[in-house]
């Protein structure tokens, strides 16, 4: 038999996505081992390679026919392909298209590998570019598919199973069965040759044998084989816009140094940041207008004078007439786009020129006046401009790096009108993970690999690291940049030439001794978009990572995602019917009046993925509620208003796209509410909002009083929080306090003011600056209010969870207030500076500060009318676990959340479930709530403090999608959740399942429901392993050898280390690993107790030098401020563990073994595992060596329970043991399943140690339904027979178990039958409930019936 260890090498060498071949399909497929690939057949391929790996990078004239010619010689050398099977006729090719959705674009094949027998494709071949990425979105035509999703979908639209997809470099294979899950396999023409194996695989797989070989024998069976046993990209253009924003940066930073650092005196580094990007989003706006002729493009003045879209051609025109050295000297296009930016705000009155004005935040000049060389605090309408000295050749490089798509072998010129929204705002959403930072001493820019993004280090660093030797500097750089170490060393050893230097010399401003000081690492320096080094000089600015949205869990929503999301949302806002169970057919659509005043709120809008397609979907149902009116002899007037008769006023266009574009500007300015704790998405949310509006001589559509900047968790959400100065106004007879009267007045003429703004319709700028006067308006009668508001919120914050200290404080604030709504500014002066300073409490260095959000003061009308609340919410909430809120947003914050905002919630739970509960409250009572979620929102304690708590209340889930993997870069499994807030008498749907009613565990609720109770009896029998904090302390066998033969009694303190990756792999379970340990000895005689006369740390001086030098710097590591990184005592205890599990060692000494589980793993695996060992946590512990122990735990009846109220990393099961030992129902009395238990763990022990598998590999052939193997099928049958037998100990004979390959949500699997399994865990849960009855009546006294661990129980007793 085939050792799998060769098929698990090359795997791991191909990047594969989706469901691929499993290893047991290959090993059956090539019981000899991969074809051989002929000597002078890899020779020929290798020299051909070179050849057009040479031609790629001189780009050879002739590069296009050598690029086919390789391609060609691929295919008929390697796989052996010939004229007969191998079709290269383009027109044939072409006969087989698949259009876009659209109808706009069509994909075909290149070339065809087609059937003898049929003449039909059995392959579509692609070709493409060298360099070009297949996974990337190809964004020079109108459909939004990667070559990756075209050829996918080609594949299905014509039935053919496969396609391969290649650039001459890689080789990507698209498996694409219709109906089933896609997956493609990539190889690299480069590792064919450093990795022969590769090469095989890529021969032994695609070659025509396996096209046209036996049907069992071919690639789509082995696919198909495999299919059912598994589960299933940096973007060219948005780093054009970080390089380019970069650029600009550092020019304003040059005409700054040049103003004596005057300009931007005032202006923050992350202030500066923002104007960059608006210069960007700002351009992104006129490209788009300009092509969509929604501006004065062909206006002869116009396109000469400020286009935008044709300035970069102007300006490569220029350089290429006169010199590119004549752009460094001009800087009349910076002037240019100063111009139509106001133009664009303000619009021009000429009488050769005519534009209306736009307005909008996003081209205010007075936002960022440094811009225009102006002073903050100036207006640009009475303050002259000074433009900054940018000079052309910048501003060329702003231009093209939003025009042109670099790709290799050309520049693509970018389609604006084709560019969709969600494509602009996933770009420009990137870029919110940046910030500007002023460097604190000389960087140099390094040359990275395609993985490191964009690698600097100070020149102190490599300075240091190579007066340490070359290995030292060049690991260093490895390290930072991710190349190669011969890379890296040939470029240290390569002589700098002269030009390079010349040219660092120039970025260096003429400082000789800077650039000496650089030249050694010359060679390494990464060239800007000019092939100029990348110096930051000290104090300069560059772009760098910043408050990374990933960090607070943020990921932008793909279209797919929002379309689904934001329908199932809005269908029973809408509608009237789909709440009240009526089919679709009966469904009723609402009015245009009932439509327009419906309020619809992302709570973390970020770029408005989620508002653009409501404004969308919620048009078109406002076009069809028109067309219903109109049928019913209503008139509509051009303001979207329906009239019995016109009476005078203007009618609605005729056109349909006049129709559906009036109707998103309503639905927009009337409709749609957002939020984000990031002032930038604002804008974002806003561009891409005007870029689906914007109609030709109308201004932008007025956005700044629905679309604000805060802290939608941070504030209040009712009025009566701040008018009782009480965050939970109805746990008491709380009182209104004196200054609440002024405060319910004061909200009370917000509301008419923004009802007045609602009534205005925008047709031009002064409709828009009359909308903007009123905001101003109603925000001015809140302000005093909302600073009350802030500092009732710090208070609360600065007091940290102390409840008396908070009564105590806001009836202070109770005073204060009083006093300032009366009139007195000196009051409001102190509490202004109060709730900044009690905003800032326990703030993270480099976090923006806090900017709460109070709900009722800034939408106003929607919690004063009577449904208050939101009539849908909908969003991609921030996932971010526990632990990590308390890291990234800080510890202060977590308390809010867990003790002030939602009482007794627990802190592990995941940040989205804190904005599942505050959607909750901000919901009318009859409103809806669809949303991604993190899968674990339906387990442990996410469940308990997100949907439990909200179904309690009264809410409904009424769809759900509990396991969904992201269709995007990130790697997650996410849920889809959608709740009704009050009614909901339609059926429930469940993973595409139809049930009565969904539970808080995203389960059918008919089935199961409750939740498992904790069980004295099984406590203190399982345990997590030892946790080390300190690499050091591991060693590996040879050193564990040395120390040992060095001195003997050093045995004493080495020991196994087992893992969990050893568990799951290596066939006997062994540890690879071994690991020092101290115990809890003190550190030498010197510091021990009087009179402890045991063993210290010192007595073992090599194994503590050990320790010292490695383990004590990272564990004594200090805080800029002095104090210690780590907890106490980690720091002065640093040489033993962090948790050293010592109830753990104590409990297991008298056993023979122990059983083990892994804490991730793909199935539930126990195995027995012998003392002497030091187990590595989190991984779990058991402390028993009973077999009957072993089967009823590794029994599906175990295994149900574990799945079913588990919490998941990625797809992989997390164990737990809390949640799912000390809750799981063991049976009374289960002796007789010592035998059983024995017999199947003797057997999957031999089979591991004769198949050299590991238990993962052991289960991946397991759950197989191909693979029939003697040693599978005989362990299939011991196991469903234990099943049967645990099944009678428990006295559930009558359940039919039926055991058999079974889909669950983990995919295919050999378990028992759905029926059963509910079944099964229904009645698990109601014995739970009933032992955790007894245990509660028996109160703290000795529970009256069997431990379940009772011999272990024994031995220890």
């Amino acid at each position: 038999m085939t050792n799998p260890s060769r098929h698990t090498e090359w795997l791991s060498l191909v990047e594969v996505s989706g469901p691929f071949l499993a290893v047991p399909v290959l090993e059956k497929a090539f019981p000899q081992g991969l074809d051989i690939v002929e000597t002078p057949k890899r020779q020929r391929l290798r020299a051909a390679y070179e050849e057009w790996c040479d031609a790629v990078e001189d780009n050879d004239p002739l590069l296009s026919d050598l690029h086919r010619e390789w391609i060609r010689l691929v295919f008929t050398e390697i796989l052996e392909y010939d004229g007969s099977t191998l079709t290269t006729d383009a027109e044939k090719a072409k006969a087989y298209t698949v259009a876009s959705p659209e109808r706009t674009e069509t994909f075909a094949p290149d070339w065809l590998v087609v059937s003898l027998s049929d003449g039909k494709p059995r392959l579509f071949v692609s070709i493409q570019r060298p360099g070009t990425d297949i996974e990337k979105v190809q964004r020079d035509d109108r459909w939004p598919a990667s070559l990756l999703e075209r050829m996918v979908a080609l594949c299905r639209a014509h039935a053919v199973r496969l396609g391969v997809v290649t650039d001459g470099e890689r080789w990507m294979l698209v498996n694409a069965p219709v109906g089933g899950t896609s997956s493609d396999a990539s190889w690299y023409a480069r590792l064919w040759f450093q990795e022969p194996i590769t090469l095989k695989a890529f021969q032994s797989l695609l070659s025509v044998r396996r096209c046209f070989g036996p049907l069992d024998e071919t690639l789509e069976a082995l696919l198909e084989s495999s299919l059912k046993h598994h589960e299933a990209i940096t973007d060219t253009l948005g780093e054009q816009v970080r390089r380019a924003v970069e650029v600009l940066v550092q020019c304003l930073d040059k005409a700054d140094a040049d103003h004596n650092r005057e300009l931007l005196r005032d202006v923050s580094p992350a202030e500066l940041y923002e104007a960059g990007l608006t210069v960007m989003m700002r351009l992104v706006f006129v490209l788009c207008a300009e092509e969509r002729g929604l501006l004065l493009s062909g206006d002869p003045v116009y396109d000469e004078c400020y286009a935008v879209s044709t300035l970069r051609e102007q300006l490569a025109e220029e350089a290429d007439r006169h010199g590119p050295e004549v752009l460094d000297r001009r800087h009349d296009a910076w002037a240019r786009l100063l111009s139509v930016f106001r133009a664009v705000h303000g619009g021009i009155d000429h009488e050769s020129l005519r534009m209306p004005a736009l307005g909008g935040s996003l081209f205010d000049p007075d936002r960022f006046p440094f811009l225009e060389g102006r002073s903050k605090g100036t207006s640009w309408r009475d303050s002259d401009a000074a433009p900054l000295p940018i000079d052309n050749r910048t501003v060329l490089l702003l231009l093209a790096s939003l025009q042109l798509l670099e790709q290799h072998g050309g520049a693509l010129l970018l389609s604006y009108r084709a560019l969709d929204v969600e494509q602009i705002g996933h770009v420009y959403e990137g870029l919110l993970e940046h910030t500007v930072a002023r460097m604190p001493s000389v960087t140099i820019g390094l040359t990275g690999s395609k993985k490191a993004k964009n690698p600097n280090l100070p020149l102190s660093e490599l300075e240091s690291a190579r007066m340490d030797g070359e290995d030292t500097l060049a690991a260093l750089v490895k390290e930072t940049t991710e190349r190669s170490e011969s890379a890296i060393r040939n470029a240290l050893a390569r002589p700098v030439d002269e030009t390079v230097f010349g040219r660092l010399l120039a970025v260096c401003g003429g400082d000789m001794t800077l650039a000496e000081r650089i030249r050694p690492f010359a060679n390494l320096v990464r060239t800007d978009a000019w092939d100029e080094p990348i110096v930051y000089r000290k104090g300069a600015f560059m772009v760098t990572l910043g408050a990374d949205r990933r960090e607070t869990g943020t990921h932008y929503t793909p279209k797919s995602l929002t379309e689904s999301i934001v329908e199932t949302t809005l269908e029973p806002v809408a509608y009237i019917g789909p709440a009240e169970g009526k089919p679709r057919e009966e469904w009723k659509l609402k009015t245009p009046a009932e439509l327009l005043e419906l309020k619809i709120c992302d709570p973390a809008m970020g770029s408005g993925a989620f508002l653009v397609q409501a404004c969308r979907w919620l048009a078109e149902r406002l076009v069809e509620a028109w067309a219903i009116s109109e049928e019913d002899d209503g008139f509509v007037t051009a303001d979207g208003e329906v009239k019995p008769s016109p009476g005078g006023a203007d009618p609605l266009p005729g056109g349909m796209d006049e129709r559906l574009l009036t109707g998103r500007r309503l639905i927009a300015e009337r409709c749609l509410y957002g939020v984000d704790v990031n002032p930038l998405a604002v804008e974002l949310a806003k561009l891409s909002i005007w870029l689906v509006t914007l109609a030709k001589g109308r201004p932008f559509g007025f956005l700044d009083h629905n679309l604000r900047h805060g802290d939608s968790l941070l504030g209040i959400h009712r009025l009566d929080q701040l008018t009782k100065l009480e965050l939970n106004p109805d746990d008491g007879l709380y009182q209104q306090r004196i200054f609440g009267q002024n405060v319910a007045g004061a909200v009370a003429e917000a509301v008419e003011t923004r009802k007045r703004l609602r009534a205005i319709p925008i047709r031009d700028i002064r409709d828009v600056e009359t909308m903007a006067r009123l905001v101003a308006e109603a925000r001015k009668k809140l302000q005093s209010i909302e600073l009350v508001a802030d500092a009732m919120i710090g208070e609360v914050l600065r007091a940290n969870g102390n409840t008396r200290a908070i009564d105590s404080v806001l009836d202070s604030l109770a005073v204060q207030a009083d006093a300032f709504l009366k009139g007195d500014l000196k009051m409001g002066c102190a509490i202004s500076r109060g709730a900044r300073a009690a905003l800032s409490v326990d703030l993270p260095d480099g976090k923006p500060a806090r900017k709460p959000f109070h709900w009722p003061l800034e939408f106003p009308e929607v919690f004063q009318r009577e449904s208050n609340g939101f009539d849908a919410m909908m969003g991609n909430p921030p996932f971010l676990g526990g632990r990590r809120i308390r890291r990234s947003i800080g510890h202060v914050y977590l308390n809010w959340l867990t003790t002030a905002l939602f009482q007794n919630a627990s802190g592990n739970a995941d940040l989205c479930a804190f904005f599942f509960r505050r959607v909750n409250d901000l919901l009318a009572h009859d409103g809806y709530y669809g949303s991604l979620a993190t899968n674990t929102i339906s387990q442990g304690d996410t469940r308990d403090v997100g949907l439990a708590k909200i179904c309690k209340q009264g809410s409904i889930i009424y769809k759900a999608i509990s396991n969904l993997k992201w269709p995007g870069t990130a790697n997650l499994t996410v849920a889809l959740v959608w709740i009704a807030k009050s009614r909901w008498d339609g059926p429930c749907e469940i993973d595409g399942q139809i049930v009565n009613r969904i539970g808080d565990s995203l389960t059918n609720e008919s089935v199961i429901s409750g939740k498992p109770k904790i069980l004295r009896s099984n406590s203190n029998l399982s345990f997590q392993g030892s946790i080390v904090l300190g690499s050091g302390f591991v060693l590996t066998p040879e050193q564990a050898k040395r120390l040992i033969s060095k001195d003997h009694r050093n045995s004493q303190v080495i020991f196994p280390y087992l893992r969990g990756e050893d568990f799951l792999s290596r066939p006997d379970q062994s540890p690879t690993t071994y690991v020092i340990n101290f115990f809890d000895w003190p550190l030498d005689r010197e510091n021990a107790p009087i009179g402890y006369t045991g063993p210290v740390a010192a007595d073992y001086p090599d194994c503590l030098a050990i320790i010292e030098e490695l383990v004590k710097p990272e564990r004594t590591r200090r805080k800029p401020n002095g104090q210690f990184a780590l907890r106490k005592p980690l720091p002065q205890k640093w040489w033993i563990y962090s948790d050293k599990r010592p109830a753990l060692y104590r409990t297991i000494a008298g056993l023979k073994r122990v059983l083990f589980h892994s804490f991730t793993g793909k199935y539930v695996i126990f195995d027995f595992v012998p003392l002497g060992y030091v187990y590595a946590g989190p991984h779990n512990v058991f402390a028993t060596d009973a077999d009957e122990d072993f089967a009823v735990l590794q029994s599906s009846f175990h295994n149900l329970w574990a799945w079913e109220h588990c919490s998941t990393m990625e797809t992989r099961l997390r164990y737990a043991n809390r949640n799912l030992f000390e809750t799981f129902p063991f049976p009374s009395e289960y002796k007789d399943l010592k035998e059983i238990g024995g017999i199947y763990h003797s057997y999957r022990k031999s089979m591991c140690i004769r198949r050299e598998q590991g238990l993962t590999e052991l289960y991946n052939m397991f759950h197989d339904i191909d693979n029939q193997d003697e040693d599978c099928v005989r362990l299939r049958e011991i196991h469903s027979n234990m099943d049967q037998q645990v099944a009678s100990v428990y006295g559930w004979d009558d359940i039919r178990l039926q055991h058999g390959f079974h889909e669950t949500k983990q995919g295919i699997r050999f378990t028992v039958s759905e029926n059963a399994r509910s079944d099964m865990l229904r009645r698990l849960l109601e014995l739970n409930h009933s032992l955790y009855e007894k245990e509660q009546k028996s109160g703290n006294g000795t529970v009256k019936f069997k431990n379940p661990f009772s011999r272990a129980e024994r031995k220890r007793k």
